[in-house]
């Protein structure tokens, strides 16, 4: 009986390391793209093109509601508010979350030096934003906007996907 209980042990000790660290289940991704690409139509209504960088990026909620974003090569030491709503194809944004009354920021993320963030939104109240329980929204568009120096808000990027041509070489 003491053979198979260490035996028994031995496997839930080594199911144990191989199971890593808990994870909070993942309910949401998407992808985070720039706004108005040129040649492109709808993925930002009728707004100008954004001015800046932006290499790749998501945002994720998990089943607790938290909401992480990741961005690469983004706008450089830049804050972004950050908006939940729906686009018109070749119109504007409308607000779906927290209310649908204009505009209501969720919070906001800095980039570092590099156009690098990873983390939570952090709330006006500087909280990490999480959804309440319970919680509903089919397909949000989680936007992201911009102050320029001496200028009006701007949007930046947007979520959604994107096709981008393939640039054949002479081997393809």
């Amino acid at each position: 009986m003491k053979k198979l209980g260490l035996i028994l042990m031995s496997f839930l000790v080594i199911g144990a390391v191989y199971a890593g660290p808990a994870v909070a289940e993942e309910v949401y991704k998407v992808k985070v793209i720039k706004c108005g690409v040129p040649g492109t139509t709808g993925d930002c209504g009728f707004f100008p093109p954004s001015p800046l960088p932006l290499d790749q990026g998501d945002v994720q909620t998990d089943k607790k509601g938290r909401v992480r974003v990741a961005l690469e090569g983004a706008g450089p030491n830049t804050t972004f508010k950050i908006y939940i709503g729906s686009f018109f194809i070749g119109g504007g944004f409308v607000q779906r979350y927290p209310d649908g009354f204009c505009c209501r920021s969720i919070g906001t993320v800095t980039t570092d030096a590099d156009g690098q963030f990873e983390g939570p939104i952090t709330t006006p109240l500087g909280a990490e934003f999480v959804f309440p329980l319970g919680t509903s929204l089919g397909q949000p568009n989680f936007v992201f906007t911009f102050i320029p120096v001496g200028g009006f808000e701007q949007l930046a990027y947007t979520t959604g996907f994107a096709v981008t041509p393939k640039v054949l070489s002479d081997n393809n």
